[in-house]
């Protein structure tokens, strides 16, 4: 049984279109370092529309005679968005191009030496500068949504964009991962997808008991800002800084491996895997281990502004890497993506 996203705040109750135009979905990568200005890989910061990700691989490349492999990046960007990202191109050797070159549909913000390959997952934070339109009015009950998500954080599903266009990739993985010959692009995709789905699963259980956004006995706790976790017994001091979301509870992302959790919270976690026993076994079988991912997320830099004569929401709001701003949305307003 798959498990619909159950939101903490309760349904939303107003309507909005997201990326009417590309500038409508600004993203800014902040890598949470400085490249060291030498080493074998050229950093390029770089501001792209109408391209994904790969897409804009597969340019760079083209542009500076690379083969993609040699172009390492951290993030996944939208297409259908104006999104400034890091790439890093393998040049050992050869020297830096004097100028910031751009291409078709990108163009070079900052190039700058490291001496390290750019691995997904590197970089600390995204900003969004985003614009709603069609938002025909906003209630008290939205704005109350608004501030609960901010003093308490948003739940972390991860978004429908790991699950496919079709919303397929969980039916597609156990057929595909049963001894095919996949590229590993492709294997990662459907892996990840697979693991996101339990997550989801776990997630939207835990909201549903009333348990998402209050610790167990036997949670796994991760420190806010890093991927740090401890357990620990529940006592005065853990429960306010769990209040001031200094920490949060994690559910696994399914693997091998040895857990820390234990109690309530591993009942929740086993009941769900053993749900989904076709899932587990494929996991195993592939090879995945065991991670965790923070069940509530805090929101950086908040700040929105309604304009009821252009019916338009404009936010502004700073989340780590690896989290969707389209599930902070969803928190309050129901999304019609027309890109």
């Amino acid at each position: 049984m798959m498990l619909a996203p159950v939101y903490p705040y309760g349904p939303a109750l107003v309507s909005a279109v997201l990326k009417a135009k590309p500038s409508d979905f600004q993203v800014n990568e902040d890598l949470g370092f400085e490249p060291v200005g030498k080493g074998e890989h050229l950093f390029l910061q770089i501001e792209k529309s109408g391209l994904s990700t790969q897409e804009l691989i597969t340019r760079v490349a083209r542009d500076h005679g690379l083969q993609p492999k040699l172009i390492g990046y951290s993030g996944l960007k939208d297409k259908h968005a104006l999104t400034r990202q890091w790439l890093s191109l393998h040049l050992p050797g050869q020297t830096s191009p004097s100028e910031k070159l751009s291409g078709d549909g990108y163009r070079v913000l900052r190039q700058a030496r490291h001496n390290k390959k750019l691995r997904p997952g590197t970089h600390k934070s995204n900003s969004f500068v985003l614009r709603l339109c069609e938002v025909e009015t906003l209630p008290e009950r939205t704005r109350q949504q608004i501030d609960d998500l901010v003093k308490r954080g948003f739940a972390n599903y991860f978004g429908v964009q790991r699950f496919g266009r079709k919303q397929d990739n969980v039916g597609k993985a156990l057929i595909q991962l049963d001894g095919r010959r996949l590229q590993r692009s492709r294997k990662s995709l459907l892996i990840s997808s697979l693991r996101s789905f339990l997550f989801n699963q776990i997630l939207a259980r835990r909201i549903e008991l009333g348990h998402w956004d209050c610790p167990l006995p036997g949670d796994v706790f991760m420190l806010r800002g890093s991927r740090s976790i401890f357990s620990d017994q529940l006592d005065e001091v853990l429960l306010d800084r769990y209040r001031q979301q200094d920490i949060t509870s994690c559910a696994s992302l399914y693997g091998t491996g040895s857990s820390l959790m234990s109690g309530h919270a591993l009942e929740i976690e086993s009941g769900m895997f053993n749900a989904h026993a076709d899932i587990t076994a494929c996991l195993e079988q592939q090879g995945a281990k065991l991670q965790m991912r923070a069940l509530r997320v805090a929101v950086e830099e908040f700040s929105y502004d309604y304009d009821a004569t252009d019916q338009m929401l404009m936010l502004k709001l700073t989340l780590p890497s690896g989290c969707y701003v389209t599930t902070l949305l969803e928190h309050f307003v129901n999304l019609r993506d027309v890109s």
